[in-house]
């Protein structure tokens, strides 16, 4: 699928949120959904198998999400999701040419699929505007504390948050979500990306490598009650790159979604000065070396 048109999707969903009035986390997807007349249904916890869906039987549609995951932001993303395919132009014809009723898994789970591609990625837009992340994530911490201050503040779940804060990171970071012995899916920043030329790309279902986090995945206890740990690796160790390149590798266990968090970053390559601040200072330092030479 292009992607342009996974980012034009997201960029209507923020154009969304801030033609809602929201310029401010959190955004919420239910005041839009009831601003647009939408009705939400929440479903019993006991039915369970899917994250929601939307009906397009009456004049105004319905949207219905799962409650069976106790997580307020996945129930938010969800909603988000359900609204992407209202909003997105195409979306609610495509839907019609088969059924009035339109069952999603929201989350970014649901392989090449491409309007339900398109709805994740409006509702990560609507959800967390690039700005609004941007500003949270350079005002906030590096790496897995940042992204769970950024969860705190738009009230998503960890997981679309570490995506996002990926996604628009100012430094080096990358996620990857696992379950078992398989990779589910992989983010980098920009960033990220020019620590090697010739990085590998973590595809889903390709195997983890030997490491901290497969040795988590393991013990499925460590998953259940969202254990923690962090330890040190390097950029060879996951990505084929250099092995000078030292990466904190954090690990948090996702409870009942049954995946696991790691994320890739280094308060080090995040200290980094910008280029033309220092190409500044080593040219002072050059002036005032060469003057200390002449008088000596």
């Amino acid at each position: 699928m292009a992607k342009f048109q996974l980012i034009k999707s997201r960029q209507h969903g923020e154009r969304v949120a801030e033609e809602k009035g929201f310029t401010t986390f959190p955004v919420d997807p239910f005041a839009i959904a009831e601003s647009e007349g939408i009705m939400l249904v929440a479903k019993p916890p006991e039915i369970k198998g899917v994250s929601g869906g939307i009906i397009f039987d009456e004049e105004v549609p319905s949207i219905f999400y799962a409650t069976d995951i106790e997580n307020e932001g996945f129930q938010r993303f969800t909603v988000a999701h359900e609204l992407g395919h209202y909003f997105l132009e195409g979306h609610p014809e495509e839907i019609l040419k088969s059924s009035k009723m339109h069952i999603s898994r929201a989350g970014f789970r649901q392989g090449h699929s491409s309007i339900e591609l398109e709805a994740d990625h409006f509702a990560s837009g609507l959800l967390m505007p690039t700005l609004l992340v941007k500003k949270e994530l350079t005002q906030g911490f590096i790496g897995l504390a940042g992204i769970e201050q950024l969860a705190n503040r738009s009230q998503c779940s960890l997981t679309a948050a570490a995506i996002r804060a990926a996604e628009c990171s100012p430094y080096p970071m990358a996620i990857v979500v696992s379950q078992g012995a398989d990779i589910c899916y992989c983010f980098m920043s920009e960033g990220f990306k020019e620590l090697g030329k010739t990085l590998t790309f973590l595809r889903k279902g390709s195997p983890l490598p030997l490491s901290a986090t497969r040795d988590f995945n393991s013990d499925p206890d460590n998953v259940r009650y969202g254990k923690r740990q962090i330890i040190e690796t390097t950029l060879a160790d996951w990505f084929d790159g250099s092995g000078q390149i030292h990466l904190d590798e954090e690990i948090v266990g996702l409870g009942s979604f049954g995946h696991t968090l790691t994320v890739f970053s280094s308060d080090a390559l995040a200290e980094d000065p910008d280029p033309e601040d220092a190409d500044e200072e080593a040219n002072l330092i050059e002036s005032y070396t060469a003057k200390f030479a002449y008088g000596r």
